[in-house]
């Protein structure tokens, strides 16, 4: 028996919302209150009220005055309800249960300080035979924005679009109005057994969202249930703070905890020396870097495909390849010249004509109503990971790149090849992909059990030391949900190369897929491209877009063949700074043009990138600048600093505007204008202070500006103050071999201290001032 519409559920409906939000609109944190009124029971924080009917099942929500749930839908009616505490990885508060007659549960919960709506259904077989789930819908809300569905924007991973177009999308939705980027995010925060997927269609002036389960098969016992997806929805003011909330309830809802983000090269689109390049290009390359770029913080020079004995057959090298020696000596040089050695593999597709698998064709997964192997394209055959013997074969592979050749980064790509599922590369858009046509050796486990268990496996066999980097959701978008939790970065750009053309398809997906950055795990856009016939200002736009969004950052470029201005583009690219930009314009555009970066520690600092994709035109850009959500200026004017141009913005009020020429950026820091000199820049780094600047202070009795910053050996420093009524009259800086050579310029308030002669590391410095401008 196959069920591929609504069954019994048990469900758990959690009602949470990012406390940060709360904090940012100055509302204090407030126990739960819980009322009764006949049939209506109300859960109340102070941020978000529930209205549940305890024998309907049937349920509203309010965030403030705005009712922005009119109707919430479970599947059954109750015939018991009760009340309890909760204190749990999402915070404490108190609960409502209600118990149908056939004794599932549906739990609404509501906690302290917080406002997103989790739905989490437990799909159950209440037939007296075996039941096979392929699909289930446990969750309908109507959702009322106060505006018509055609003057929405809906955003997934396929795109921005109005919200009168009917759309299935993967893991997540947000709804906003473009005008005010106010409104509703919903989505799956785990995808354990299902891979979950949110539909969305215009309903009567209303917008109607259902969150579907995705099974494939899950075999359910007579009278059996099986544990279900966390569903999360919720409105906010700004749907950025929504969508970055939503990516921290994943993190909580999966325990997930990320190693720092790594930056350095990938082979594959490097040219002369691309693919897997070479034993001796390596050395060169490991040396090169060793001088001139791991001081910047470069650390990890990657091989990728064409390395292994064969296409699909990672348990080697090729003898008469690239690397003759074998891979270990390749990852000691690399090891030796101070950076982590990398290297590409695909964990799940392999080719059974290999001698290794002479007598295991069973080790692969089947097709359904066939004895042949599932095979998808291009990534090889699908390696059952419920089949312990080819666990086994696996897990020894993986150990031994890692703990016997030393690799401590992996690639891992070809991802869909655990699901075993078609290939859908390159649209993300929902599509029908034939999930759970594969036939496992254990059949009680689904398509995304079968991959996780195979990421935990990759995980385990590696060791905690090793870096894992999947790649890449555009191959098949179940594996963006169902990879939460399991990998530390996760390559959301599809194929890049040295052309503008393919840059934006992968800047479009990393900011759709913003707000999963740092939270979930690290972005990789796919490579940073330098080279031409990229012009000098594309190559600044596409570094700069990725220094200050913070995602992964892997150079593809020869770098000792770099001209000398685009390998100084990569310096100042590095380190990562291992926050997360946001794209301020999300909701007006497809592609994105004002990206705001704030570092709050030790001074807060704010960067805004201005971006014009158009390779063709000129752009005029205008922000205002309430949208920035910049510290308040006493003034009421702000000074900026434009990094490229390598000048001041002179003080402004309201709006920020710049006129960009065709493919090109402009990076500005900003700070408020105050009565005395602050720091407003510096040249170390794209964003301007961000990773360098370790204090400011402002001593006011002896005119004093100081700070501290961690410079790199050999590579001038420059400080740009902005000092409206004081003059500059001398400057020091210190490192801990002793007094540095400084030089103060000023023009007006604009002040400029370059130190020079840094052995590298921290660096103190001091700019002495007097009141009044010469």
């Amino acid at each position: 028996m196959t069920a591929t519409v609504r069954l019994h559920m048990a469900m758990c409906v959690l009602l949470v919302c990012n406390a940060a939000c709360s904090a940012a609109e100055g509302k204090a944190t407030m126990a739960v209150k819980i009322t009764r009124a006949d049939d209506t029971i109300v859960m109340d924080n102070g941020i978000v009220s529930v209205s549940i009917n305890r024998k309907t099942t049937a349920f509203t929500a309010r965030a403030g005055k705005k009712e922005f749930i009119t109707a919430g839908r479970l599947c059954d009616k109750a015939v018991d309800s009760s009340t309890c505490t909760v204190d749990d990885k999402f915070g404490k508060g108190k609960g409502v249960d209600l118990v149908s007659s056939d004794g599932l549960i549906s739990r609404f919960r509501l906690y302290e300080g917080q406002g997103l709506i989790f739905i989490q259904t437990d799909p159950r077989n209440a037939t007296k035979q075996p039941l096979i789930v392929n699909k289930t819908t446990p969750v309908s809300i109507t959702v009322a924005l106060g505006k018509a569905p055609s003057a929405i924007k809906t955003l997934g991973s396929d795109g921005l679009f109005g919200g009168d177009r009917q759309r299935t999308l993967h893991a997540f939705l947000a709804a906003a109005d473009p005008a005010s980027r106010a409104g509703l995010v919903a989505g799956w925060l785990t995808h354990r057994r299902a891979s979950g997927v949110v539909t969305i269609k215009p309903d009567a002036g209303a917008l109607l969202i259902e969150g579907r389960s995705e099974y494939g098969k899950l075999l359910l016992k007579r009278g059996t249930s099986a544990e279900g997806e966390l569903f999360a929805v919720g409105y906010f003011p700004d749907a950025l703070d929504g969508l970055e909330a939503f990516a921290d309830a994943i993190a909580r809802a999966n325990g997930i905890k990320l190693p720092p983000v790594p930056s350095g090269y990938c082979t594959w689109y490097s040219r002369p020396h691309g693919g897997a390049s070479d034993e001796k290009a390596m050395a060169q390359l490991a040396a090169f870097c060793k001088k001139e770029l791991t001081k910047f913080g470069f650390g990890v020079l990657q091989i990728d495909d064409k390395w292994q004995v064969a296409g699909r057959d990672f348990t080697t090298h090729r003898p008469n390849g690239p690397y003759r020696s074998g891979m270990k000596p390749t990852a000691d040089r690399i090891r030796a010249a101070g950076m982590r050695a990398g290297i590409w593999y695909i964990p799940f597709g392999w080719d059974p004509k290999r001698p290794a698998f002479k007598d295991h064709q069973d080790w692969f997964v089947k097709r359904a109503g066939s004895d042949k192997l599932y095979s998808v394209h291009w990534a090889g055959t699908c390696l059952d990971m419920t089949n312990p013997a080819a666990r086994e074969f696996l897990a020894g592979c993986v150990s031994r790149m890692s703990k016997e050749w030393g690799y401590k980064y992996f690639k891992i790509d070809g991802l869909w090849t655990g699901l075993a599922a078609k290939i859908t590369y390159p649209s993300p858009a929902y599509r029908e992909d034939n999930l759970g046509d594969a036939v496992f050796h254990d059949p009680t486990k689904t398509n995304v059990e079968a991959y996780r268990s195979g990421l935990a496996l990759v995980r385990k066999a590696a060791g905690k030391d090793v870096y894992i980097l999947g790649c890449n959701i555009a191959q098949n978008m179940r594996t963006l949900g169902a990879s939460f939790g399991r990998v530390d970065g996760m390559r959301v750009g599809r194929d890049i190369g040295a052309n503008w053309g393919s840059i934006i398809p992968c800047m479009q997906m990393g900011s759709r897929l913003y707000f999963l950055h740092g939270r979930v795990w690290h972005n990789d856009p796919d490579c940073l491209m330098l080279r031409k016939p990229l012009t000098l200002d594309q190559a600044r736009a596409w570094a700069s877009w990725i220094s200050i969004s913070g995602q992964l950052n892997m150079v593809s470029e020869w770098l000792p063949g770099l001209p000398a201005e685009r390998l100084d583009i990569l310096k100042r690219s590095m380190p990562n700074h291992g926050l997360c930009g946001r794209p301020v314009d999300l909701f007006e555009s497809p592609n994105p043009r004002v990206w705001k970066l704030t570092a709050q520690k030790p001074t807060r600092r704010d960067v805004v990138g201005l971006f014009n994709w158009n390779a063709k035109a000129p752009a005029d850009i205008s922000v205002d600048l309430p949208t920035l959500r910049l510290p308040r200026s006493a003034s009421g004017k702000y000074v900026g600093f434009d990094y490229w141009a390598d000048e001041f913005v002179a003080p402004f009020r309201r709006k920020l505007t710049a006129k960009l020429a065709p493919g090109s950026c402009r990076v500005i820091a900003l700070r408020a204008v105050e009565d005395r000199p602050v720091l407003v820049s510096t040249s170390r780094h794209i964003t301007q202070g961000v990773v360098d600047v370790q204090a400011e202070a402002w001593a006011a009795a002896s005119n004093t500006l100081s700070g501290t910053s961690r410079l790199v050996a050999g590579d001038p420093y420059e400080l740009r103050i902005f000092a409206p009524g004081h003059t500059a009259v001398s400057a020091e800086a210190a490192a801990g071999s002793g007094a540095l050579a400084t030089k103060v310029s000023q023009k007006g308030p604009n002040v400029r201290v370059k130190v020079t002669g840094t052995a590298g590391g921290q660096t103190k410095w001091k700019v002495i001032f007097k009141r009044g401008l010469r």
